[in-house]
């Protein structure tokens, strides 16, 4: 056989077996809305206003779903917070109102179910890493930074391809750090650098549309 047909044959064989190797697996798409509440941005310990509290407010998203095996799927989670920054004044423990605020988080991470794919009623563990962008007319001395997230929820189907999904994450993210002197018995004191993190949580419903499913109920 000379090696163009050999090509021919691989790419053709490609073709073929590669959509029908992920026509096997399914995805869902669940667009969101709900609440996320809490969090304070702490700012350092020398100025008057020792921290910024974010106001909980509502929030809205899209969750994408891939299935790898039964019972677990890969999952991406975009998530979009309108809201605002109160100022915290440390003399007087006064808040007054600072800026209106956007908070996207941008999350990867993984869906665990706890009953089997072709259960309609499905409880599920739910985490991951990510990003979130902060955004609040130059306020802060910050935009992005490291986030990470871990929540339960329950999916229920109407039927193969439509259904409900409803959680409640613990959303931290970093924020700004201070220098904070650390002794050790050994090596004696030194200073290093601690991360604050802004402590949300958040309770969403959805919509799914799930794709790639034949029929099981």
């Amino acid at each position: 056989m000379s090696l163009r047909k050999a090509l021919f044959l691989v790419i053709l064989f490609s073709l073929v077996a590669v959509p029908g190797a992920f026509a096997q697996h399914e995805f869902e798409i669940t667009p969101f809305g709900g609440t996320r509440f809490g969090g304070v941005i702490d700012t350092p310990a020398n100025v008057s206003v020792d921290y910024m509290p974010i106001k909980s407010s509502w929030n809205y998203g899209v969750i994408g779903d891939y299935t790898i095996f039964p019972q677990f799927q890969a999952e991406f989670m975009f998530n979009h917070q309108p809201t605002s920054l109160d100022a915290h004044l440390a003399g007087t423990n006064q808040t007054f109102f600072l800026s209106s605020a956007d908070i996207d988080m941008y999350q990867f991470g993984f869906n665990f179910s706890l009953k089997p794919p072709d259960a309609k009623f499905q409880p599920f563990i739910v985490g991951g890493l990510g990003f979130t962008h902060f955004k609040a007319d130059d306020y802060l001395p910050f935009r992005t930074r490291f986030s990470y997230n871990l929540g339960l929820g329950v999916k229920y189907f109407f039927t193969d391809h439509f259904g409900v999904r409803g959680e409640a994450r613990w959303s931290p993210s970093r924020t700004t750090t201070q220098n904070q002197t650390f002794c050790d018995p050994f090596f004696g004191c030194g200073t290093v650098p601690v991360s604050s993190h802004a402590e949300q949580g958040q309770a969403n419903i959805g919509l799914i549309f799930r794709f790639g499913r034949t029929s099981s109920f």
